[in-house]
């Protein structure tokens, strides 16, 4: 047999286990939904202990990024679940109402939905800021902790805050998108890693952001980068959590300064999406701070 045949055999078998691998994987969640107001949420779910994890992902993403941390938490006795924010995945798309306070009273009604009101709660990204609107809201449910995963309470450049874009650097992102979204889409996607992820994880996040139209990303995106939430980390009122890659360090500890009872945790060598490209180190750290055993 060629060198040539052999190798297309190779990549033929690769494929096939890797897609029964993650078919496997998924089969190993609980695929739901539940009307919460004017939408139908779509979320996964594992284990039934008596304290719960929600995970929320960033901006466009799917809660199957969260993938790393449902059968590691849900085996050490937590009900464990991760949901697709109003317009990405498989949650209902609207044409309005596609901003963070929005999402934040989205959790809310999810959370009181499903009887989770004292949860720990993990946002991600922009999923930062869905906690940061929802703890500032005279609605909120006190939870039992928050975690804030490379997140910023602020979108923009201004003093000597230490994170955000320039408006330059915003303009740039969202005209790459509107000049072909797919290429756009597949660099930001690549750009939240350190280390090189197989091309079925690329096209697995990629499709999932590609799902929300472009209108919708752009209204997130501009809330996102226009918003000042430094205020609200002075509101938190319960043990928080900052996890943040190295890169991140300085912004990090900038939220602890300004954070009642958090903690900062640096993950060397990984980039944005660190619980994905670390998992084993971040669900080490999350365990710890929660108190499993």
């Amino acid at each position: 047999m060629s060198l040539s045949k052999t190798l297309q055999i190779s990549g033929i078998v690769f494929l096939f286990l890797s897609a029964s691998l993650a078919a496997k994987e998924k089969g190993l969640w609980k695929d739901q939904n539940v009307e919460v107001g004017d939408i139908k949420v779509h979320y996964i779910e594992m284990g039934s202990g008596e304290r719960s994890i929600v995970f929320i992902p960033g901006w466009m993403m799917a809660a199957e990024i969260w993938k790393e941390q449902l059968p590691y938490f849900s085996a050490r006795g937590f009900r464990v679940i991760a949901f697709d924010p109003r317009s990405q995945g498989k949650t209902t798309q609207t044409k309005e109402g596609n901003t963070y306070r929005q999402q934040a009273a989205d959790l809310h009604a999810f959370l009181k939905t499903l009887g989770l009101e004292h949860a720990s709660l993990v946002g991600w990204s922009a999923g930062v800021t869905v906690l940061l609107e929802y703890i500032t809201s005279p609605e909120s449910i006190r939870p039992e902790n928050l975690v804030f995963v490379d997140g910023q309470p602020m979108g923009y450049k201004t003093g000597d805050y230490p994170g955000g874009w320039t408006m330059q650097e915003a303009r740039d992102f969202i005209l790459a998108h509107q000049e072909n979204r797919a290429k756009a889409v597949e660099k930001f996607v690549s750009s939240m890693f350190k280390t090189r992820q197989s091309e079925i994880e690329y096209r697995e996040i990629i499709e999932s952001c590609m799902k929300m139209p472009f209108g919708t990303a752009c209204a997130l995106f501009f809330d996102l980068f226009t918003g000042d939430r430094r205020i609200a980390l002075e509101s938190v009122y319960v043990p928080t959590l900052i996890v943040v890659p190295q890169e991140n360090r300085i912004l990090g500890e900038y939220m602890q300064s300004r954070t009642p009872k958090s903690k900062l945790e640096v993950v060397p060598d990984a980039g944005h999406a660190l619980f994905f490209e670390k998992p084993q180190t971040f669900n080490q750290i999350l365990e710890s701070f929660l108190g499993a055993h």
